[in-house]
């Protein structure tokens, strides 16, 4: 197979979102551009420089919506879900390019559909008290947990080789020993299952319903607890992100001062490199 070299995985990736965000404002589908994705339209009005990764989010009544809609609108993007297809393993949608195929390295069972890809998270409602807040982030956090010790291979993480912190090689080392424990200990456990509830448990709260919101299914440990009112998600305005606007929250400063703290410093020269462990190639 022909390995797909980094620019074009890139551009690749681009016209998925093209595609989706048309899709999306036909359809009156609520979407806005999420983390790294967010900040590159901030920060580099386009992708981070070292990333190919794009990510959106939807409240989930226009996620569930999304996935089961999009499919019917073209033969080359697809998306699925763990509410779509049983083989499925991620915790959020993905839209996928079929002309393209990823390996991923740190799965034991890849999903034999995947290529270049767009990654959609839902944002669900959350709780209004403090407690009940952090017992459903707890939980959710043990669900990844397990999710990730059943599903992962042996595999350094990669999680913050472009951190900006002083420790962050440090923090890789010791959250690669906490993986390699958390895979010997639960590599038997069922994966579709896992993902199934993890989805599941975060949509206890209605998003129309709920002051506060949260994306729920990606509550891995490390993660910021993201805990964000909801008329945060319900104003939008668009971005230039390379030739292109998208949708994205209008106040993108308390969205990416909560995620990164001072976003627009960017990590040392040395570490501007891509946090994925994975390789794509054409079909």
């Amino acid at each position: 197979m022909q390995e797909i070299d980094f620019a074009d995985i890139k551009q690749l990736a681009l016209n998925i979102l093209k595609d989706v965000a048309e899709f999306c404002d036909h359809h009156d589908i609520k979407y806005a551009l999420a983390y790294g994705t967010m900040l590159g339209a901030v920060r580099h009005e386009g992708f981070i420089p070292w990333d190919d990764d794009i990510d959106i989010m939807m409240p989930r009544e226009d996620y569930n919506r999304f996935i089961q809609l999009y499919n019917d609108s073209n033969s080359r993007y697809k998306v699925f879900s763990i509410e779509t297809d049983n083989t499925y393993t991620y915790t959020m949608a993905k839209v996928f390019d079929q002309d393209t195929l990823m390996i991923d390295n740190t799965l034991w069972r890849n999903f034999d559909k995947a290529g270049v890809f767009v990654d959609i998270f839902p944002v669900d409602g959350l709780p209004e008290s403090k407690s009940e807040q952090q017992a459903l982030f707890r939980h959710q956090q043990l669900l990844n947990l397990l999710f990730h010790g059943s599903s992962m291979k042996f595999t350094f993480s990669n999680r913050y080789v472009d951190s900006k912190g002083s420790f962050a090689s440090l923090k890789g080392y010791i959250r690669t020993i906490l993986k390699f424990g958390a895979i010997s200990l639960m590599h038997f456990l069922p994966t579709t299952y896992l993902i199934k509830k993890i989805n599941l448990d975060a949509q206890q709260y209605l998003y129309a319903d709920s002051k506060y919101v949260s994306i729920l299914v990606d509550c891995a440990s490390g993660n910021k607890r993201e805990v964000y009112l909801k008329q945060l998600f319900d104003d939008r305005v668009r971005y230039k992100f390379e030739d292109t606007e998208f949708w994205g929250v209008a106040d993108s400063d308390l969205y990416l001062k909560h995620l990164f703290n001072n976003y627009m410093e960017a990590p040392p020269e040395d570490r501007r490199v891509p946090h994925h462990n994975y390789k794509i190639y054409w079909r």
